[in-house]
């Protein structure tokens, strides 16, 4: 019964401040990406059971509205940049690995020995990894996608790092 109310109070604060936090912010960044963050700033909000909605102050809004627009457009730059360096690598199979972690060999040994290190991965903790560090899902977005707990997914993840780490380990040396 209270979460229900908690979901009442979040969604009259949206309706209330939907409006005005996403013109303000839109004079600032993209419409498109305001208009998600914000939308996804009130459903966390509604999760996590902000507790008084008197709270949500357009304060308190806006520099949390404008926070996750920033954090957004920066991991989309970051996308942005690893894909225009792996199409420019090349635009193999293999992820382009930067000169820095290449290790002792040449970057294409790096990417070959990564290649090697994945082939021993189980088909869904690659499904995993591509969810969870390629289109940068939650984990609980992951578990939505694949119809498993969220602690499955998080195994799943530690698993198959574990076996990446161990090959590349054996293969190194």
């Amino acid at each position: 019964m209270e979460q229900s109310i908690r979901w009442h109070a979040v969604a009259g604060a949206y309706e209330h401040h939907r409006d005005r936090l996403v013109s303000s912010l839109a004079r600032l960044y993209p419409r498109a990406v305001v208009e998600d963050v914000v939308q996804d700033l009130f459903l966390r909000l509604a999760r996590i059971g902000f507790g008084d909605p008197g709270q949500l102050t357009d304060r308190y809004l806006w520099r949390a509205a404008n926070r996750a627009v920033r954090r957004r457009i920066r991991v989309e730059e970051r996308r942005l940049d690893l894909l225009h360096a792996h199409a420019e690598s090349g635009g193999g199979t293999e992820p382009a690995l930067a000169p820095e972690h290449a290790g002792p060999g040449s970057r294409e040994a790096a990417g070959e020995l990564l290649a090697r290190a994945l082939s021993g991965v189980d088909a869904r903790e690659l499904e995993v990894f591509r969810m969870l560090i390629c289109q940068g899902m939650t984990y609980r977005e992951a578990a939505c996608a694949l119809g498993a707990p969220e602690h499955e997914i998080t195994n799943l993840r530690v698993r198959g790092l574990r076996r990446v780490r161990e090959r590349t380990a054996a293969a190194a040396g």
